[in-house]
């Protein structure tokens, strides 16, 4: 037994009408919240449906019905990348043993007509079977989403409730094989990922930021607004970017008459950049650095690999405040330099104490003389060696 929670619309009045129990379609469902990273299901939203039957309960289910048809052959194109037309056939049964729920996404209906835009929610496990194992070799792992709008000259991610992040937020329980992490809006978020993070290439806050949100990798998604005159033809200009270097994978133009027809703009703006996503993860081209995410595990010795070139250089470690992303990135900066490039953040920690491993020729003694002669020094504290600005040398006394 399933249970149905349609949402009657009237002329501006929305009333919830009590539980019945069916065994028709599935229940009306709110999208699945994939703002954390997951989700059993995926929805493919969008359907539209006109059915006209002897009475409004008869075409609701009627359209339910219609809808569950249309998604499946959409839901299969996108976990494989293979035209809709491909999708196995399967009969009615078949298909609603998959389907987990309808989402309304806006309905109009008369005492026999039911007019609506659907969206049909599938079970993962489930529609597995059916997708000949594509759905768990296409997906992604998390990846943090990044919508920035330029509009006016001014760039916007989540500071704001944009078109172009609403967009995102109506899409991201869609079946896409892209495991997107869009940032709640919170106050943190809006300090943190601005427009201009979205174009900064150094790791340092970037790795504090893959650990803040429990991600591997950044997609910066960029939408340009240009308008020929208030409130006449908009065009945008839609941008697909990826990791910390902002790599574009693709770009294309969408224009539209008025402002109006601005959310139509966006949504399609949306699909066609979640597809190039999509592409770029069958081609291999979605591929995030070995060590950007940063695992905040405590740290477990461990014996070394054979042929480990940080054991053979006699590996090191070593701690450093980081009170902000700044320190971080000096710190970082700073062992580079003196180390050559070996060295792996094995814990980032803004707002407290960071720590690296290098590897150093000659050992501890070598890295101090290197650090001294750039005005640094190791402190000993506890089990640490704690990275701090060596002390003036003291002026010589005056002769007598």
């Amino acid at each position: 037994m399933k249970h149905l929670l349609p949402f009657l619309a009237g002329a501006g009045l929305i009333a919830a009408v009590a539980l019945a129990q069916q065994a028709t379609p599935k229940a009306q469902v709110p999208p699945p919240d994939r703002s954390g990273g997951g989700g059993s299901a995926y929805a493919v939203g969008g359907i539209a449906v006109d059915v006209t039957a002897r009475s409004l309960d008869e075409a609701r289910r009627t359209a339910w019905g219609r809808a569950q048809r249309q998604a499946w052959p959409l839901l299969w194109s996108r976990l494989t990348g293979k035209p809709a037309a491909e999708a196995p056939g399967l009969s009615d049964g078949q298909i609603d043993s998959m389907v987990a729920g309808i989402e309304s996404q806006g309905e109009r209906f008369s005492a026999t007509r039911y007019i609506a835009k659907l969206g049909v929610v599938f079970d993962r496990s489930r529609a597995a079977q059916y997708v000949g194992g594509g759905l768990a070799m296409l997906q992604s792992p998390p990846m943090l989403l990044l919508p920035v709008l330029v509009d006016g000259g001014a760039a916007t991610v989540v500071q704001a409730r944009t078109p172009w992040v609403e967009s995102w937020r109506r899409w991201r329980g869609n079946a896409t094989p892209i495991d997107y992490v869009l940032p709640d809006g919170g106050a943190a978020g809006n300090l943190w990922l601005n427009g201009w993070q979205a174009g900064r290439p150094e790791r340092g806050p970037w790795r504090s930021i893959m650990a803040r949100f429990d991600t591997v990798d950044v997609l910066v998604a960029e939408a340009r607004l240009t308008r020929q005159f208030p409130g006449g033809p908009v065009r945008g200009q839609f941008i697909a970017r990826h990791g910390p270097d902002g790599v574009e994978l693709g770009r294309f133009a969408l224009t539209v008459k008025s402002e109006n027809a601005m959310p139509a703009l966006m949504d399609e703006g949306v699909r066609r950049i979640d597809a190039i996503y999509a592409e770029a993860l069958r081609g291999g081209r979605l591929q995030a650095e070995r060590d950007l995410a940063i695992d905040m595990a405590p740290i477990v010795e461990a014996e070394p690999l054979i042929g480990d070139p940080m054991a053979d250089a006699g590996a090191l470690l070593v701690a450093a405040v980081t009170p902000d992303a700044s320190a971080l990135a000096a710190a970082e900066s700073l062992l580079r330099q003196i180390a050559g490039g070996e060295v792996l953040v094995r814990q980032s920690a803004v707002g407290g104490t960071s720590r690296f491993e290098l590897a150093m020729p000659g050992g501890e003694a070598a890295l101090k003389a290197a650090l001294a002669a750039k005005g640094w020094t190791l402190v000993a504290n506890g089990n640490d060696r704690v990275l701090r600005r060596a002390a003036p040398a003291a002026a010589p006394a005056p002769k007598p």
